[in-house]
């Protein structure tokens, strides 16, 4: 009996394995399962009434959804089905007696548990798992950092949620954060806690402060990977901006790091149309994913995706702007 059982253990990890090196083998030479993905945004778009990913992670998270979901719908069917014929066949007129014996052949039910557990096996071996570690690889976030600060091919972003708005702030044109204060920090115009203009003038930080409105959107460049370092002022809020795929919890004492990068390739307008030029905007709701308080309905913010090149002028101009701004404040109380 023990022999048979280590037997059938042995079997049974080496056909989960080879069912998840076939299945990987399907991949494409990006690794990703690009084959159907025609199907998954249909499903997504009319089914779930979800906008397409603007993001390659973001496409992995819906071709996952796709298939959890389908692995539910053939249980539910199933299971449904298993359980109309069990109340037909072992209704009380057509067993009046009891069989304590129970059913003597366990093949059908054998097969399809560990049908079951194979398709699970592939759903977290072969997709969740390869998301999730893409989404928080430390490596990938230190290089987007480091190019951030070099002024390469990358941006660290902070972002800082409090009752009931969402802000960011930028390294500036120097690529270097300043130093934050405890003391300087409140909820009002300094929520980062950056020295005022009369303790220091050199801070070119870029910050935008509640993103509620279009004209004062968070704003990120397309085809430039993005780093963000998330946390809160308060309470647990999350940052979520489903264009992105991207939903990440702010806690109050945590820097939790996320990154993404949007790719052109996947702008287009109303009619599937490709919508990258260097005029072109594209502008995404960011909502709280977490009940954050009476106000947690009105959390909203807007996050909007330009070209590189606009990017880099906006970021400079605004960097320009803070600086000239806190000589001009530090002058005002000198002169008093």
């Amino acid at each position: 009996m023990k022999q048979k059982f280590i037997v059938g253990a042995l079997a049974a990890i080496l056909g989960m394995f080879i069912a998840v090196m076939v299945v990987n083998s399907m991949k494409d030479e990006s690794g990703d399962f690009t084959k159907i993905d025609s199907t998954v945004e249909e499903v997504m778009i009319t089914l779930f009434k979800s906008p397409p990913a603007v993001t390659d992670h973001g496409w992995n998270v819906d071709r996952m959804i796709v298939f959890v979901h389908l692995l539910m719908a053939v249980l539910f069917v199933g299971w449904s089905i298993y359980f109309v014929v069990v109340l037909f066949k072992f209704r009380q007129s057509a067993s009046p007696k009891a069989d304590y014996q129970g059913v003597k052949s366990k093949l059908g039910t054998t097969l399809a548990e560990y049908g079951v557990i194979v398709a699970e096996v592939i759903l977290i071996a072969c997709f969740a798992v390869p998301l999730w570690a893409d989404v928080v690889n430390e490596e990938e976030i230190d290089k987007i950092k480091k190019a951030s600060r070099d002024k390469k091919n990358g941006l660290e972003l902070h972002i800082l949620a409090k009752q009931f708005d969402w802000n960011a702030r930028y390294a500036g044109n120097d690529g270097q954060f300043a130093d934050q204060f405890i003391e300087y920090a409140n909820k009002g115009d300094n929520p980062f806690g950056l020295a005022p203009p009369e303790a220091d003038t050199t801070v070119d930080d870029v910050v935008i402060l509640s993103a509620k409105s279009k004209d004062n959107a968070i704003v990120v460049p397309w085809n430039v990977p993005i780093a963000l370092k998330i946390t809160s002022m308060d309470v647990i809020h999350s940052f979520k901006v489903l264009p992105l795929r991207v939903c990440k919890d702010s806690i109050p004492g945590l820097q939790l790091p996320i990154h993404f990068k949007i790719e052109p390739k996947y702008l287009k307008d109303d009619n599937n149309k490709p919508l990258a030029g260097k005029d072109d905007e594209h502008v995404y709701l960011i909502t709280c994913a977490q009940l954050c308080g009476d106000g947690h309905g009105a959390m909203n913010g807007y996050l909007k995706a330009v070209h590189p090149d606009k990017f880099k002028l906006w970021l400079k101009k605004k960097s320009a702007g803070e600086i000239n701004r806190r000589i001009e404040a530090k002058t005002k109380l000198a002169s008093r």
